[in-house]
């Protein structure tokens, strides 16, 4: 009677174990996906703050300082270049072993390919325009501030495919950025791009890592248990 009762309790607790194994797996999971998260951020933000301010301090200082065009764009084209590269690298390794099947990576194969196909049509408007008259002074407003805001609002809609509210706020403030930069006239629109988006990106970071510790957390106890 005394082992039937002892095996009785060990059946209870087995779903409670099952449960509890579910769970530690799903934080095993979002743990391998989010652990790039905060990298990646700190990636970008450090490509807007410097790669941006590079174009600005084309002009940005006159006559004090000055950075020739050739040297800030090979900065500004070296940084961004360097964080796509880290996030596709990055993005194939947080997806190793995890199961995705056809309807899951449709919407993600889109929304990536938009990206380019915005950033290609947002350059061959701006084209079009300055064959239509528009001058280079315009043109260096135009081109990093809707390039500015399309980001923006890449990340409110990445919001709806991957339910991330980190990602709506980032958004939410790179379109008001980019909203409020022409108002300060070139060169000083870069630096408002620069400085804004960056740090933005920076802050969204460091709360990503505290997220990621916390996550880590109860996953690190239960296997100590």
């Amino acid at each position: 009677m005394v082992e039937s009762s002892h095996h009785e309790k060990d059946e209870a607790l087995a779903p409670a174990e099952m449960l509890a194994l579910v769970r530690d797996q799903q934080r095993s999971v979002e743990g391998q996906i989010a652990a790039f998260v905060p990298l990646l951020l700190v990636a970008w933000g450090v490509a807007w703050l410097f790669g941006l301010g590079a174009l600005w301090l084309i002009d940005g200082m006159r006559p004090g300082l000055t950075v020739p065009p050739a040297v800030a764009i090979t900065i500004a084209t070296a940084l961004f270049v360097g964080a796509i590269v880290l996030s596709a690298v990055l993005g194939a390794r947080s997806g190793r072993g995890v199961r995705r099947d056809a309807a899951t990576a449709f919407p993600a194969i889109v929304y990536g390919c938009t990206w380019s196909l915005g950033t290609v049509a947002i350059v061959a408007v701006g084209l079009g325009l300055l064959a239509n008259g528009m001058d280079a002074a315009l043109a260096r407003i135009f081109f990093p501030t809707v390039l500015v805001l399309f980001a923006g609002l890449m990340f409110v809609l990445g919001t709806a495919i991957w339910r991330a509210v980190p990602m709506l706020l980032l958004g939410v403030w790179i379109v008001a950025v980019a909203v409020a930069a022409p108002f300060f006239g070139y060169p000083a629109v870069l630096l408002v791009l620069a400085v804004g988006g960056g740090l933005g990106f920076l802050a969204l970071g460091a709360l990503s890592f505290r997220h990621l510790s916390r996550l880590r957390r109860p996953l690190a106890g239960g296997r100590r248990g």
